[in-house]
């Protein structure tokens, strides 16, 4: 029987990544899975990128999209993302971001484990590696291991997969519209778990970097992309029904707990004290975790103190996540 090779789009929009580039173009090409075209979206960057990325003009499986003008990761109805997705033509998509990579089985596993599943998985994703770009090492990260159908995990544990390793069935992004700010973040997969199962790979098959140039690891822009994100996924009348107003409650105070802390360790003591007020508003049992407590009596501490503090403990050294 002959086995089942349906074309794979891999999407990877970038801006000002020129130093990174070239080898998650690379990585893609390096695929033992060879039925892939790569959409490489040049989100108008001002660095050598796009000159980086025409070094590849003459693969046939590379196709480039010059954008003039950067667009916003918080535009409402575009996004880089969102244009490449229009442009492929792959019954799977897979996202990698400009200074990430694939490890050369990534896709092959993946679509060899679409092959054997029931038509109702939409989403296979696999574990992976941060690669901390200041001691140059990996570190294996593992966020879960569920599958089926996953909505009620995504509420009540957080995310279950990194951004870059899921390869989707296409009409998920149908489902779920394209053309919003969420495209390309875990917050897709979120709103996909309502629709479709979830299944894995338990191997580790991306590797994500870690440095200090990442836009994500901006943590008060991604907390205002959270609470955009709580507005209107988490409280829209679907979600609520599937889900059930406690378990989303709780969800977004989890949510508001990790920005609170995430923003004390970078001395904004007075967003990280909004941010924990903010989660035992909406879920008030939470005042009872001593982490919430302890960080909620930290952010009234002088400045000076707080930053003796987190250096005593050894908290203000320690390398943050990938937030998308």
């Amino acid at each position: 029987m002959a086995k089942h090779t349906p074309l794979v789009s891999i999407l990877i929009p970038c801006y000002n990544y020129g130093q990174y580039i070239e080898k998650c173009i690379q990585s893609t090409l390096d695929q033992t899975y060879e039925n892939i075209e790569v959409i490489v979206v040049d989100n108008g960057s001002t660095d050598d990128s796009l000159e980086k990325i025409n070094l590849f003009s003459n693969n046939k499986k590379i196709k480039i999209i010059k954008i003039k003008e950067n667009i916003p990761p918080v535009t409402d109805g575009v996004s880089a993302i969102g244009i490449a997705i229009e442009e492929s033509k792959g019954s799977y998509i897979s996202i990698l971001y400009a200074d990430d990579w694939y490890l050369p089985e990534k896709i092959e596993k993946q679509v060899s484990l679409f092959n054997i599943m029931p038509n109702s998985v939409g989403v296979v994703y696999c574990h992976g590696y941060y690669y901390i770009e200041e001691s140059k090492t990996k570190v294996e990260h593992k966020r879960q291991s569920v599958r089926g159908y996953v909505f009620k995990d995504y509420l009540t544990k957080g995310d279950i997969a990194m951004p870059i390793s899921p390869l989707v069935k296409r009409y998920c992004y149908d489902i779920i519209g394209f053309d919003n700010i969420w495209t390309g973040s875990e917050y897709d997969f979120f709103l996909m778990s309502q629709y479709v199962d979830f299944d894995f790979v338990d191997e580790y098959l991306v590797v994500m970097r870690m440095h200090n140039n990442n836009a994500s690891k901006d943590i008060l822009f991604s907390y205002n992309m959270v609470r955009r994100f709580h507005n209107s996924a988490l409280l829209n009348p679907n979600t609520i029904l599937r889900g059930g107003r406690t378990l989303i409650n709780k969800r977004m105070a989890r949510d508001f707990i990790s920005f609170g802390l995430g923003l004390i360790v970078i001395m904004d003591k007075n967003n990280g004290r909004l941010a924990l007020m903010r989660a035992i508003r909406i879920y008030p049992i939470f005042i009872f975790k001593p982490k919430v407590l302890m960080s909620l009596l930290l952010s009234f501490l002088p400045m000076p103190v707080l930053r003796y503090v987190l250096v005593v403990i050894g908290v203000s050294k320690s390398p943050k996540e990938h937030i998308y």
